[in-house]
């Protein structure tokens, strides 16, 4: 099944204004990354805050959210937490830039939303990333009262490369004190031992693959692309698992991954919940304001976030 005629129309005019293909630099990508970002717009949420977080190779910036129209029973009552990676491909991205995606997550959970500012390859391989994850989590949990936060209803998010990040991270917590009630991983990469191919598109359209064997090179190094905090999804045991929201996109070549995770997890008692994106592309997260379709996705994501913390 194609596309929907208003996000067709989107896409096909995003695609037409890309960069045309070509071999770029890591900051040459960087300086194009936060452009496409910083165009999207930035709806109002209730409350936005800068903070430092007690990394393990120094501060980390990070930034907090909170809804305007929050879930919780009370108005003093604290807020559930995500605790937020961002895509970018790993080398990608950093608070500010995805300041917009935050924002629409913020709105759509009516949850509070803790965006980290990981440390990013070539400057800072694997592990630094997930390292960087679990302090963040770790820093949330120990400052939750202070923030207004609900310790016992925090959990990890992360689209695309912050999938991977996100899961890692609950992977590595999932039998300490500090295991996240929740995991959000939005078309995350979660077997990240080759590049996968491009699925048949129904609408003719090309995206550039922008080098992603590249990165993960950038990112790994010569890091076991088989260990549990590298391809989430070849874990031996999944057990113990926090619930977990798997949101994928119909042509994105990271769905059939994730639907495999999402299938594993299961298999290991797991509470899944796995939210297609028919008609839907890698990156979505970004253009609810654009069409239809993504609007109706987010919204999908932010119910069932609402959902899953209400069972907390």
């Amino acid at each position: 099944m194609g596309r929907d005629p208003d996000y067709l129309a989107f896409l096909r005019t995003r695609l037409a204004a890309e960069p045309p293909p070509g071999r770029r630099t890591i900051s040459e990508l960087r300086k194009e990354h936060a452009a496409d970002l910083a165009a999207l717009p930035r709806p109002e949420v209730g409350a936005v805050k800068d903070v430092t977080i007690d990394g393990p190779g120094g501060p980390l910036p990070a930034r907090l959210y909170r809804p305007a129209h929050p879930v919780q029973a009370g108005a003093d009552d604290p807020l559930p937490c995500l605790v937020y990676f961002h895509g970018g491909g790993w080398v990608l991205g950093d608070v500010e830039s995805y300041d917009p995606v935050a924002r629409a997550l913020t709105l759509a959970c009516g949850v509070a939303l803790l965006s980290v500012d990981y440390r990013r390859p070539p400057e800072n391989p694997f592990p630094a990333a997930v390292d960087d994850a679990v302090a963040a989590v770790r820093w949330t949990a120990a400052n939750a009262r202070d923030h207004g936060l609900d310790r016992a209803r925090l959990g990890v998010a992360g689209d695309s490369a912050g999938g991977q990040i996100a899961a890692a991270a609950a992977w590595r917590l999932r039998d300490r004190h500090l295991a996240p009630a929740l995991q959000l991983l939005v078309y995350p990469a979660v077997d990240l031992r080759d590049v996968p191919p491009d699925l048949p598109d129904p609408d003719g359209l090309t995206f550039e693959r922008s080098g992603v064997d590249r990165i993960l090179t950038l990112y790994l190094l010569g890091t076991d692309r088989t260990m549990p905090e590298v391809s989430p999804l070849l874990a031996a045991d999944l057990t113990g698992m926090p619930p977990t929201i798997i949101a994928t996109a119909e042509h994105d070549r990271l769905r059939p991954q994730a639907e495999r995770y999402a299938a594993r997890l299961t298999e290991s008692g797991v509470d899944v919940t796995l939210l297609t994106g028919t008609g839907l592309d890698h990156g979505f997260l970004g253009w609810g304001s654009f069409a239809r379709r993504p609007a109706e996705a987010i919204a999908g994501i932010g119910a069932a976030v609402r959902a899953a913390f209400a069972r907390v």
